[in-house]
């Protein structure tokens, strides 16, 4: 059966004298261009299309290295952040699009755009902390030749709004050496700097639009400069806390030796410390041991405590290690899961919830229980 769209004409009602009569009055449309709002301009986009196609197809040309600039700027700056241990959130890359590029050149005026644009590569470094940037600056500078350095929130002025960013303008440097790197010699990459707290308001300014805080309504501007504010304490509390917990951690390390970790609270950092200094050798899963303390932490309050578990359980883990019922333990998590199980009658009797226990551990808490040493009175 036709569809309603290819329902004959005959089948159609006949339209009245006057609506035939008023249809026959109007203009045809051209069917040579398509209908514009009246008064509506040409957009510029479409115009540059028409008056620059040397300079656009020079852009789509010269994309390529710009992406491949850009891919190889984001692994150098992973690869270093990783080797100096600066913990990051992402680092992106991308090359700029056509559209984007077209849109920019028709909002600046710019006099050679394949040349005087200089953010057709980039790449953003999101790290954790605003104390990480100086040393990621170190590395920026250290592995590209920077033209440029801008600090969006201290160069911008008293009437502009936002929470910035750092930006260098930069090209490789001597290190990116050979024929990989020839095509992309000379040419600019934008690499952007910036907290997890810049990123988030950089991403919300995004679509609110206000780049002034002239621009902002009256109502909301109290709100938003407040926001700002709170953004900017947050970054300097993450960055204090960070500081209180590598203190805390190092007083932890000066302790591990001497009797003074023993009486420490049970937590991940202090178990941490506790089995790099006794048990060097087993490995540390932090996410499989937190789940281990919220079952156990109500009976180990403190190091003291945990010390007096694995004392206790080391003999039978020893006679079970050498006759490899269920060991040997290769991590932190195992190790303590099998001296929690010698000495706590409630986990051997699944009372406890812990996921997935083996027929060796069940066997190795049977066979090795009598060298147990016995809990002191």
């Amino acid at each position: 059966m036709p569809t309603s769209r290819s329902r004959s004409s005959a089948s159609k009602p006949k339209a009245s004298a006057s609506r035939r009569k008023a249809s026959a009055s109007r203009p045809k449309a051209s069917a040579s261009k398509p209908r514009r709002r009246r008064g509506s301009p040409v957009p510029k986009l479409e115009a540059l299309w028409r008056e620059q196609p040397e300079l656009i197809s020079d852009f789509l040309s010269k994309r390529p290295h710009y992406e491949q600039l850009a891919a190889e700027a984001q692994y150098i700056l992973r690869t270093r952040l990783q080797q100096a241990r600066i913990e990051f959130s992402a680092v992106t890359a991308r090359a700029k699009t056509l559209k984007s590029f077209l849109e920019k050149i028709t909002r600046k005026s710019v006099a050679d755009p394949l040349k005087d644009i200089t953010d057709l590569a980039g790449v953003r470094v999101v790290c954790l902390y605003r104390s990480e940037l100086d040393a990621i600056e170190t590395i920026v500078r250290d592995e590209f030749d920077v033209v440029e350095k801008v600090d969006k929130l201290v160069g911008q002025g008293a009437d502009r709004f936002g929470y910035g960013a750092i930006h260098y303008v930069a090209r490789l440097g001597k290190k990116s050496s050979g024929a990989r790197y020839d095509d992309l010699k000379g040419l600019l990459c934008e690499i952007q700097t910036r907290t997890v707290l810049q990123d988030a308001w950089a991403i919300i300014d995004h679509h609110l639009i206000y780049k002034k805080e002239a621009d902002i309504p009256t109502p909301l501007r109290r709100k938003m400069n407040s926001l700002v504010g709170l953004f900017e304490t947050a970054d300097d509390q993450f960055d204090q806390i960070r500081k209180e917990r590598d203190r805390y951690l190092g007083e932890l390390r000066e302790e591990q030796r001497g009797e003074e970790l023993l009486s420490r609270e049970v937590n991940l950092d202090s178990v941490h410390v506790y089995f790099a200094a006794r048990f060097a050798g087993l490995s540390f899963d932090a996410r499989s041991i937190s789940i281990m303390l919220d079952f156990t932490v109500k009976s180990l309050r403190t190091i003291g405590d945990l010390d007096k578990v694995i004392t206790r359980a080391l003999p039978a883990m020893e006679a079970d290690i050498e006759n490899g019922t269920s060991g040997p333990y290769d991590d932190a998590t195992d190790f303590l899961e099998m001296a929690i199980g010698f000495v706590d009658p409630g986990i051997r009797q699944g009372q406890v919830p812990f996921a997935g226990w083996t027929e060796g551990a069940r066997e190795a808490w049977e066979r090795y229980d009598y060298l147990v040493i016995p809990e002191e009175a």
